[in-house]
């Protein structure tokens, strides 16, 4: 029979779910900002080789947070827009809730759940989980890991190809040409430029494309600095 939870309780069988899951670990939350102890157990998940889903729908998720979930092998991260459900689910438990996976949540808000079993309520299990299914089927997946390619094609005005080494805009990731004085694409350069401050801190190497502090004066990571200058 279905469980009535509060806050903690919730907390306490959303971790209960994360840590008794033995093949597979489903998660759906709006909003996404994983506590240091959850974290904790979705690393310990994901060295047991549970596969691991997790589907949000809001923000942007910052560098590093996109940084922990790559370092969870075995998860797929998925996005869908309209999202504002949230389940939490193994092979055998579930959390229906109105709590997200968001430290925020856990510490201030007042959330109400219900803990389900496959067990004991199997017909409300099956259907949470099909309604799952549907959405992430209709969800577009994040790629986490980029794989580095160092030269792509581009046209030249007379319509043949040559290759240019490739870089990335230090805002939104964008492929472009590799060019330290342009580390913007073409859209985020004109957002940049109504303030042209050039220490404003971006998030992505103009060089290797990963997650790092850079700016317009300083457009590469260090480790991609030195090799260009050497």
């Amino acid at each position: 029979m279905a469980e009535f939870l509060t806050t903690n309780g919730t907390s306490y069988h959303i971790e209960k779910i994360i840590t008794g899951a033995n093949k597979k670990l489903v998660l759906v939350s709006p909003y996404l900002q994983i506590s240091k102890t959850f974290y904790e157990r979705l690393l310990d998940a994901s060295k047991r080789n549970v596969s691991i889903k997790i589907i949000y729908g809001k923000d942007e998720l910052k560098p590093n947070e996109k940084k922990s979930l790559d370092g969870l092998k075995n998860l797929e991260l998925l996005y869908f827009e309209n999202l504002h459900a949230k389940c939490y689910f193994n092979e055998y438990e579930m959390v229906i809730t109105s709590m997200n996976m968001y430290e925020f949540s856990e510490k201030n808000n007042r959330e109400m759940g219900v803990f389900v079993t496959l067990n004991n309520d199997k017909s409300l299990f099956d259907n949470a989980v099909n309604e799952t299914l549907s959405i992430i089927q209709s969800s577009e997946i994040i790629q986490l890991s980029k794989t580095k390619q160092r030269l792509f094609q581009l046209k030249n005005s007379n319509g043949t190809n040559k290759k240019i080494k490739q870089g990335y805009c230090i805002r939104c990731e964008e492929q472009i040409e590799y060019d330290v004085e342009k580390p913007y694409c073409r859209n985020c350069f004109a957002i940049w430029s109504k303030f042209e401050n050039s220490e404003y801190e971006e998030n992505i190497c103009h060089s290797c494309g990963e997650f790092e502090s850079t700016s317009m004066i300083k457009p590469e990571c260090y480790k991609c600095y030195k090799k260009t200058n050497t």
